[in-house]
């Protein structure tokens, strides 16, 4: 039964980071999205550079949360 607890913990631990990538990454999208419409852009840059730099925020917080072994 002891095992169990720390696996447990570290399968919640990576959970919990993909799920932090995917609030965030939709985060990103759902700015742009909101940025492009309310400025009536005819191109998508709004979308596609808060969607890129909210990726990048992602994959920062990502590396941050490893544990330093």
């Amino acid at each position: 039964m002891k095992d169990e607890t720390p696996n447990s913990n570290k399968y919640m631990r990576y959970m919990g980071a993909g799920t932090q990538m995917l609030v965030t990454i939709a985060g990103g999208v759902f700015l742009g999205n909101w940025l492009d419409k309310t400025f009536h852009t005819t191109t998508p840059w709004y979308s596609i550079s808060c969607s890129l730099i909210f990726i990048c925020a992602a994959i920062y917080l990502l590396i941050r949360s490893l544990p330093k072994e």
